[in-house]
């Protein structure tokens, strides 16, 4: 009697026997040859690592679920699989002398090797001997192919990534992303690489791609970087202890709080390693106990009362494995490495806790991915967490100059204020609002054209606008079509009520700020003649000095000559040796960014030489212009409307925040633009609508609302009532003015 063959068929029977049953319950009834002969010993190699970084993220699990999978396929078959189990050491060269150990100990086929790295050095030794090598867990991308005796049951990069991204793109709605990754893993480096194809194939765009290594245990400089970029999500693909590490770190800096962490492979040992820190992580995964596969909820069960645990997913996918494999010996009624070869490449469909599964012709495994979230420190479809977590899009357009002459001193900090505050307000408020930018590119007809782009989309509300001169033509388009529009720095007197009833400012207008700043500087200076240089060209410019002759008159002060320049001049060297030689107290200056540097520079020059006993008063002046400078700045005295030492409620907290978002010092124009956004936030709020008449008739209503301006209110005509600050430079800086 040719015993082998008895064992096999035998086998074949308690396979059928089991995929039937695996749907159900019920006890089944092995079925064995007459003779009641002993089964011959089917000895399988097991290559995993049982010390090392690797053994308990990776490799144990995966011995527990390959152990369990071969007891129960004994004891419902019959048969009698036995393993030869080698350590993998959780390295390369340990990897490769388990395979070759397995090799010369004849064993048919070789089931193991988690990491893509290590396998894909120590895997090519099983292909040269001919033996059946069976991965339950490697998935960097195309790694099968090395051989047609290479087999893996995880769900391979390629296949993994591209559904997850769809299904979290479509949900989420991010658009632009950064991304980590360890570039020294075969693994992590792969799954990077499709998660770039993804994203592109989406539409989304990459900000950055960051790396680390094998081993880091910091990654602030990363993440800062990544913070600096204010991405809507980060994409994280790494091994288990460095995404761990990362997980952690975003979370201490504040970076999970502003955006979207998606990680490879989150399995519940990081989740519990990282804490609280996982909290909203989503991951791609090939399994979940929630899963309603094929004898899944059995499996968990049996695992549990066999080692006390919950079961791993790297445990589910080997224990999946020794379920195909045992499958194709018992198709293949053999044991020879060819056959069992063979019988694999036709698995088609074959039940498992992972799925219906199947192998594609490189022999990488087929079935659905799956996408989770951690919600309530336990991972969860992701499907159903996001809908308790995710709010409907509330779309607010930002107009700001990202190009032109007015992006450094004013668009760009504007835009940094707003997105610091839009993080805070959805993380803190569970609202999803989003911006739809534009960019005005520092001209009156980029800002008509920006507003009207705004409008013609449909957003209830815009926010923006540093330069009353392009503000002043193009806000009526959005009164026009009743649409609220609301600037956070533009300050030329009157125009939130000249405009109409559905335009509203942030910033104090000038005739709010410079009567308690002149108020103020006569009390303390006694200036009794004075001068003022302004630019006639631009509205702001020429509001502000229109006020200052009104304030300096209500004092008593004599004006002994207004001089203008226009926007865009580079020598104001005539009007400024005019003004010397009529020896004023102090000189008053109205001016944008660009020229109010060129007078301070010029009126400090020896050629001209304005000496340091006159004051210069200017308007709005901020750390940029005196960066500009430098000495020429020392001892000038600015009206403004916020400074960075307030202890107004949350500056503070603001200061730390943008200095750690973007590395920089806050701008008076990303104080006064956060702001802002809180101002409309609590407006949206409160209407409780998205209507923008609703928001309007809300905004106008607002009263004492606590900001890092101070409290805040309007007065009827829709413009800023707060309390002004007087500051001057000392030392370089910027300080109360007492």
């Amino acid at each position: 009697m040719n015993i082998r063959k008895i064992t096999i068929y035998t086998f074949i029977l308690g396979i059928f026997a089991l995929v039937v049953g695996l749907s159900g319950c019920e006890k089944m009834m092995t079925m064995v040859p007459d003779d009641d002969m002993p089964a011959q010993e089917i000895t399988i190699g097991i290559a995993v690592a049982q010390t090392g970084e690797y053994a308990e993220p990776y490799g144990l699990p995966m011995k527990r679920g390959l152990e369990l999978a071969r007891e129960e396929i004994n004891m419902l078959t019959g048969g009698n699989i036995t393993f030869v189990t080698e350590d993998a050491q959780s390295t390369v060269e340990g990897g490769k002398a388990a395979v070759q150990k397995l090799v010369d100990q004849g064993v048919p086929a070789i089931v193991g090797i988690g990491i893509s790295s290590h396998l894909k050095e120590a895997f090519p030794i099983a292909q040269n001997a001919g033996v059946v090598a069976f991965s339950p867990i490697s998935s960097a991308a195309g790694l099968s192919a090395l051989g047609d005796y290479i087999f893996r049951a995880g769900l391979a990069t390629d296949k993994l990534v591209p559904p997850g991204i769809m299904a979290t793109q479509e949900k989420l709605g991010y658009k632009k992303v950064a991304t980590i990754y360890d570039h020294t893993d075969t693994y992590s480096t792969s799954g990077h690489e499709e998660i770039q194809k993804a994203l592109m194939a989406n539409g989304v765009e990459i900000l950055t791609m960051q790396t680390c290594e094998k081993g880091d245990t910091d990654f602030s400089q990363q993440l800062t970087e990544i913070m600096k970029m204010a991405p809507d999500a980060l994409f994280i693909s790494t091994l288990s202890q460095e995404m761990i590490g990362i997980i952690m770190q975003a979370h201490e800096l504040g970076v999970s709080k502003a955006l979207n962490i998606i990680a490879l492979e989150v399995s519940d040992h990081e989740v519990q390693k990282a804490g609280a820190a996982a909290e909203g992580v989503i991951t791609f995964t090939a399994w979940s106990s929630m899963v309603a596969t094929p004898r899944n909820q059995a499996f968990i069960q049996s695992y549990q009362a066999k080692y006390g645990m919950e079961a791993e997913p790297w445990a589910a996918q080997a224990y999946a494995t020794l379920h195909i494999l045992a499958n194709a010996i018992a198709t293949a009624q053999s044991t020879d490495p060819a056959a069992i070869r063979d019988a694999l490449t036709q698995t088609m469909d074959f039940p498992t806790v992972l799925g219906n599964f199947s192998f594609d012709s490189n022999g990488e495994a087929m079935y659905n991915p799956i996408v989770l979230m951690v919600k309530d420190g336990e991972l969860q479809p992701f499907e159903a967490a996001a809908q308790q977590m995710v709010p409907k899009e509330i779309p607010i357009g930002l107009i700001t100059s990202l190009t032109g002459i007015h992006t450094e001193a004013y668009g760009l900090p504007m835009q940094r204020g707003f997105e610091l505050a839009r993080e805070e307000i959805n993380m803190h408020s569970g609202t999803n609002f989003t911006f739809i930018t534009v960019d005005d590119k520092s001209t009156v007809e980029g800002a008509k054209a920006a507003v009207q782009q705004l409008v013609d989309q449909g957003v209830p509300a815009m926010v923006g606008f540093a330069i009353s001169s392009m503000l002043k033509p193009s806000f009526p388009i959005a009164q026009a079509n009743e649409v609220v529009g609301f600037s956070s720095v533009s300050s030329a007197a009157g125009l939130s009520t000249e405009i109409g009833d559905y335009i509203f400012r942030a910033a104090l207008a000038v005739d709010k700020l410079i009567p308690p700043g002149v108020a103020a500087t006569h009390q303390k200076l006694g200036y009794k003649k004075v001068a003022i240089i302004y630019d006639a060209k631009d509205e702001y410019s020429t509001s502000g000095k229109e006020e200052i002759e009104k304030a300096l008159m209500a004092n008593g002060v004599e004006i002994l000559t207004v001089e203008a320049m226009g926007t865009g001049d580079t020598d104001v060297s005539t009007q400024l040796t005019k003004i010397k030689n009529l020896e004023p107290d102090a000189l008053f200056i109205s001016a944008l960014s660009q020229e109010m540097t060129v007078i301070l520079k010029q009126g400090r020059d020896p050629e001209v030489g304005i000496p340091d006993t006159v004051p210069f008063i200017v308007l709005d002046l901020t750390e940029k212009e005196i960066g500009d400078v430098g000495a020429a700045a020392e001892g000038a005295i600015t009206f403004i409307a916020w400074f960075h030492e307030s202890d107004t409620p949350g500056n503070q907290a603001f200061v730390q925040n943008y200095r750690m978002k973007y590395g920089i010092e806050p701008e008076p124009w990303a104080a006064q633009s956060y702001a802002t956004f809180y101002i409309l936030a609590n407006a949206i709020a409160k209407a409780q609508s998205t209507d923008s008449a609703d928001i309007r008739d809300a905004l106008v209503q607002t009263m004492d609302f606590p900001t890092i301006l101070g409290n805040f209110s309007f007065d009827p005509g829709g413009e800023a009532v707060h309390d002004p600050v007087v500051l001057t430079v000392k030392n370089g800086k910027l300080q109360l003015f007492e």
